[in-house]
Order: C-alpha cells, then structure tokens, then sequence
C-alpha cells in the first residue's frame, strides 16, 4: 500500500472541533502557498499548501477529520502555484515548463463516501511563451468526462493569449473512475491524452 493512501484515511480518534493545523515542513522545504476553509464540510477549517524545495514540490491537504494526502508535483515552476477554495472546491493553479509551459487548474472536491480528496476537474494549456509554436488545450471534468480539446494556431497579430487562434475544437467524453489526489495524473499527460 502506497504511503499516501495510507495516510489519507482518516484517523478516527482525532476530535474534529478540536483540529488545529499548520503546515507541515521537512527539512529543506519552504511554503510556496496555503490556504485554510472548510473543504470536508464539517465546519471546521481544513488546510492545504504547498511545499517546495530544490528537488520536489508537494501539494498537501490536511483535513479535520483527520484525513491526510499529499501530491508529488513537477519541480519546474514558472512562478509560485495558488490555491483557493469556492464552494467547498479546492483549485490550485500552477504554470510549469520552461519556454514551453503548461497552465493548469486542477479542481479537488471532498468525497464523503471515501473521506479522500477527489479530483474533478483538470484544464490545461500548452503554449509557447515565445510565440514559436502552436498550443494545445484540454478541459475535462472527471465527474461527467466531458472534455473540450482546442488546438491553438499561432498567429502574428497579437501577444499573451490574443497570439492564438482557436483553429480546432472539438468534445469528447473520456470516463475515468474516481482519481484521488495522491493519483493526480500530470498536466502533460492528460494533454497527450487527449491529443493522441
């Protein structure tokens, strides 16, 4: 059993009213971001961050309940990730690469019925920051599978995001069965997914 899911189950014994967290740091690790809000929806605060350091990223949530679990993340980001939390939902928005980037958002929602972190959602973008290629973009919910798939054609006429044109789009429907945090896929590969 994976270290991960082993401590994403909730410990029985840890009294939700009177959960504190802060976050937890190895050695050598910084907090890049942190976000506290209900996310199990018990009331009481839970806490998710990000934790980097030379060689790992880790993106974190510990809930009240006692549930536990943590993601391994690409060590090349292009600035520090974000987290935000809207109804119940925890969204953490991460650019990674290099002159070739990815933009993603992945959308976490608190299974009950699993007491785990669930993904739900994933968009990403993949673009030149140099204008030297075309890009390529996918949004999916894991919940229904839908997803949109666009290519974007570069164009000469613009900068930022009006140096694209949609060219392509088109829906698809790729079923998955429940993805928890700790399983996250990465960005890039849900891109070669859906492009293959």
């Amino acid at each position: 059993m994976r270290l991960g899911l082993l401590m994403s189950l909730p410990l029985a014994f840890v009294p939700a009213a009177t959960a504190a967290f802060e976050p937890e740091l190895r050695a050598g690790e910084t907090l890049e971001a942190r976000i506290d809000g209900d996310l199990d929806g018990d009331g009481t605060p839970d806490i998710a961050w990000l934790a980097a350091s030379d060689d790992k990223r880790v993106l974190n949530v510990h809930l009240s309940n006692g549930g536990y679990d943590s993601l391994d993340l690409q060590t090349t980001p292009l600035g520090p990730g974000t987290l935000s939390i809207s109804k119940g939902v925890l969204l953490f928005q991460d650019l990674t690469g290099g002159t070739t980037a990815i933009d993603s958002t992945r959308r976490y929602r608190f299974d009950a019925k699993a007491l785990r972190m669930r993904l739900i959602g994933l968009d990403a973008t993949l673009y030149s920051r140099t204008q030297q290629h075309d890009g390529f973009e996918v949004s999916w919910n894991l919940l229904t599978g839908a997803a949109v798939v666009r290519k974007l054609h570069l164009n000469t006429s613009g900068q930022g995001d009006a140096a694209f044109d949609h060219v392509y789009e088109h829906k698809a429907v790729r079923r998955s069965p429940p993805v928890w945090l700790s399983d996250t896929p990465e960005p890039e590969d849900v891109l070669d997914r859906f492009r293959g």
